[in-house]
């Protein structure tokens, strides 16, 4: 590359006089974002990176590439250049061998081409996919900085899911989940284009550390390359301001770990200065199924450590498919004049339960504000059109509503027909928010009343051993819920799993493998006394 007089640029770095500045890069990335609305960017994943981010990727990307080695730089994302922009800045520009962006949308391409061409930016409009199959570029790069495309799996095509399928199996002999988003692809198809002892470092959405979906991305970071680092930022703090992805930042060298390869897992704070640092071993991260800090500080579990699963089968709640259409306030039951044999009560959200006790009122419906009917008719409809014509009225609008061709409906027997549950005298929320890692951002709940919950719960019901030690005692039921609640914060954040903004989720075989800190002394004797403790 040419070499060009400099000066200070407001961020720190320098830049060649008179040509651009990240100034500029960053105000026109801006004008082009105002012309797309939130849904035209979701869709597509464009989410921009914030400079002082991708700088310190880079920089921290250039500490494992040898000084020997020209950079050749790929970044198969481009956008405006956020990330060549951080590399001329972190870089002697005589070492910068040859640079090149692939990007799909040229409202993008268009700003990368005018701004950078000059400081000889190959700019690429094409499909990251098709520019990751021409065997001219295949071991062409030294270096990969990107945050690719964050774009759910709902958002690709079927022939393109089966594509990139296709593309990875033939390349890597590794098979993508369908749930798979599009960064997950990208990362696998650039493993072609970078030079054996290149180094790429991807901004990723922390989910894969700890979905199923994720597996083949941990398989093939554990045993196709050698894993240099991986740091995971807080979920408490969001990288992008549109959008509440928790991130992490993976660096790796393309060469095959050796025996003895470990990777930096770090958390909290900052690339250069993580809250938490741990050295671990490649070999560990092929035993675990999340790849979470909690998940490499915890040793194993002696074996006969009481878990939920010894206690409780766990359930999610039900999926009505149409919410709105078929739970029911007391108005819109009279008005059609539903029978009460096609009634159940039941909870939409764990935000109309304020304790942790959920009493029972008239015909066992909840003491809770908020209380709702679940519309729970197993009639045919002829019977129904018969001996329920107010109901049958209400059923043909969500007909002409669309709720009966929506997928959940369209797939049962008879479209109405609910799930079967039995009411769960113990429930807990699905997700939950925590501003500290003290507190438990999942609730549960001891639950006397006959309703039913939606999916926005678990049903948690209690073993044959445990129904006869509570022996339906209010008191015992109490005590049980207080020990579910006692769980640490940091046992439950460790099963579940972790989004941006403090978001947390856990699913109901997560749920089960939760060990219980301490339990009532009754409980206790008595599964001694049955030998399960």
């Amino acid at each position: 590359m040419m070499a060009h007089e400099k000066k200070d640029c407001p961020v720190g770095c320098e830049v060649p006089t008179g040509i651009v500045t990240e100034d500029d890069r960053a105000e026109a990335q801006g004008n082009t974002d105002a012309l797309k609305n939130a849904a035209e960017r979701n869709k597509l994943g464009q989410f921009s990176t914030p400079f002082g981010l991708a700088r310190q990727m880079t920089r921290h990307a250039l500490t494992f590439l040898p000084q020997k080695i020209p950079v050749c730089f790929l970044e198969p994302a481009i956008g405006s250049g956020v990330f060549f922009s951080a590399l001329r800045c972190e870089t002697d520009e005589q070492r910068v061998l040859s640079a090149t962006g692939c990007e799909i949308d040229d409202a993008y391409g268009r700003i990368a081409r005018s701004l950078w061409t000059d400081r000889d930016l190959e700019v690429v409009s094409c499909d990251f996919a098709d520019f990751a199959s021409d065997p001219a570029r295949f071991g062409m790069f030294s270096l990969l900085c990107t945050n690719p495309p964050y774009v759910r799996h709902h958002h690709l095509n079927p022939n393109q899911k089966q594509r990139l399928q296709a593309l990875v199996v033939r390349r890597l002999g590794l098979q993508p989940s369908g749930l798979s988003g599009l960064y997950v692809y990208f990362v696998l198809l650039a493993d072609a284009l970078l030079m054996e002892g290149g180094v790429a470092t991807w901004l990723l959405p922390a989910e894969f550390l700890y979905v199923n979906y994720g597996q083949v991305l941990r398989e093939y970071l554990a045993s196709r390359v050698t894993l240099l680092s991986i740091h995971q930022f807080d979920p408490e703090d969001v990288q992008f301001e549109d959008a509440l992805v928790s991130s992490c930042v993976v660096t790796y060298r393309k060469t095959l770990p050796t025996e003895d390869a470990a990777c930096a897992l770090s958390f909290g704070g900052t690339l250069a200065e993580p809250a938490v640092n741990r050295r671990v071993p490649l070999s560990k991260f092929r035993s675990l199924n999340k790849w979470t800090m909690a998940s490499v500080d915890t040793e194993a579990k002696p074996s006969n450590q009481l878990r939920l699963k010894d206690l409780m089968t766990v359930r999610r709640g039900i999926a009505t498919g149409a919410n709105g259409f078929f739970i029911l306030d007391k108005e819109t039951v009279e008005r059609y004049q539903i029978p009460r044999a096609y009634l159940k009560p039941i909870l939409p959200s764990p935000r109309y339960v304020s304790g942790s006790v959920i009493e029972v009122g008239e015909d066992g419906m909840p003491r809770i504000d908020g209380a709702r009917y679940l519309l729970d008719c197993t009639a045919p409809p002829d019977v129904v059109k018969r001996d329920a014509p107010g109901l049958w009225t209400y059923l043909e609008q969500g007909v002409a509503q669309g709720v009966a061709s929506g997928f959940l409906c369209a797939q049962r027997e008879v479209w109405y027909f609910q799930e079967r549950r039995e009411p769960a005298p113990f429930i807990a929320s699905y997700m939950g928010r925590s501003r500290t890692r003290q507190a438990c951002p999942i609730r549960f709940f001891a639950n006397f009343s006959s309703a039913l919950v939606t999916n926005v719960f678990l049903n948690l019901y209690p073993s044959p051993e445990l129904q006869a030690l509570i022996g339906g005692r209010r008191e015992r039921m109490l005590e049980f819920a207080n020990a579910l609640n006692a769980i640490p914060a940091e046992a439950m954040m460790l099963a579940g799993r972790a989004y941006g903004g403090g978001l947390h989720k856990i699913e109901p075989k997560e749920l089960r493998e939760v060990p219980l800190a301490s339990v009532p002394e009754w409980l206790s004797e008595g599964l001694k006394n049955r030998k399960l403790l």
